[in-house]
């Protein structure tokens, strides 16, 4: 197998877009989507953006699961953080059960509208800096705001995700026959939810927030991504950033080496006096399903070392 495309197979994984692969084509895809900014746009009308849970008290810590995705999969976070912080817990607009972005929203953009909806949540409530740990889109979101609104932020961590999936496609040779292996010939959730997480009891939550999420969203949300490109902005990052990839979520189409070094490649424009890496090594996409003693371990350390602490 062309070992060029097992990172695409990977990453596609990696931010769950094989489900929303077969939800729009992909032609409809690419007409809708414009162009996604690296930075925030000027304020729009305010959105039903999220659903939100706040739970604990202390030092504010913003959790953003992925594509396709509920507030849930931050259940062992919650139970690790809550004691020392108060952890607003999102489940994103259109996945989970949340009702879909209205019509008129789309226009802006889901991503800039939820980075908007994010930062203005955070003066609404009042919150001093809040940390942002996001998975996948999340992660997306949460190095947005580190490079856009480093005023309004303490922080970020990103889980298993990308600032610019696309990239990976585009440098993929067009002649590649192995391309189609990155998607199923056929819809098959519980296949798809294997191939995120080694850990089998995960495997119906996953399946379920799938069939709970909008798919129209989820297409169009993939095609957003496809096209952005925060990589040039990374640079402007001026708040503490930690990036946690698992090793083994393209296994056993390619090496944890291979994993890796996509990881460094998009991240390289991040400044190493601001941003720092941790790997998963036996972990799959979920890293909270995998790993969770060991996620929980990273955001807690990094919550101290930078002094996001409890009074």
């Amino acid at each position: 197998m062309n070992p060029f495309n097992t990172p695409i197979r990977t990453l596609i994984l990696a931010l769950g877009f094989t489900g929303a692969l077969v939800s729009l084509p992909a032609v409809a895809i690419q007409a809708e989507m414009a162009q996604p900014k690296a930075t925030i746009a000027a304020e729009q009308p305010s959105c039903t953006c999220f659903d939100v849970t706040v739970v604990g008290e202390g030092p504010a810590v913003l959790l953003i699961p992925g594509l396709a995705s509920s507030g849930d999969v931050w259940h062992s976070t919650v139970e690790a953080l809550q004691a020392d912080y108060q952890l607003h817990v999102f489940t994103l607009a259109g996945f989970g059960g949340v009702a879909p972005l209205s019509h008129d929203v789309w226009e802006v953009g889901f991503l800039i509208t939820q980075q908007e909806a994010i930062l203005r949540y955070i003066r609404q409530q009042q919150l001093n800096k809040p940390v942002i740990i996001g998975h996948s889109l999340g992660g997306y979101l949460a190095l947005a705001l580190a490079t856009a609104a480093p005023d309004s932020i303490g922080g970020a961590v990103n889980i298993d995700g990308l600032p610019a999936l696309g990239v990976l496609f585009a440098q993929a040779p067009a002649s590649d026959s192995t391309a189609q292996d990155a998607t199923p010939a056929s819809f098959d959730p519980m296949a798809i939810a294997k191939g995120m997480a080694n850990n089998a009891s995960w495997h119906q939550r996953i399946v379920n927030d799938m069939f709970r999420s909008d798919g129209q969203t989820s297409g169009r949300v993939m095609g957003e991504l496809m096209q952005a490109d925060l990589r040039p902005a990374l640079a402007s990052i001026r708040v503490p950033v930690l990036t946690l990839g698992a090793l083994q979520h393209g296994a056993p189409y390619s090496t944890p080496e291979q994993v890796q070094q996509n990881y460094e490649n998009q991240l390289a424009n991040a400044p190493a006096q601001y941003h720092s890496f941790a790997f998963a090594a036996d972990s799959k996409h979920f890293i909270m399903a995998d790993a969770p003693e060991w996620l929980n371990q990273q955001i807690v350390q990094f919550l101290r070392s930078h002094s996001v602490k409890a009074e």
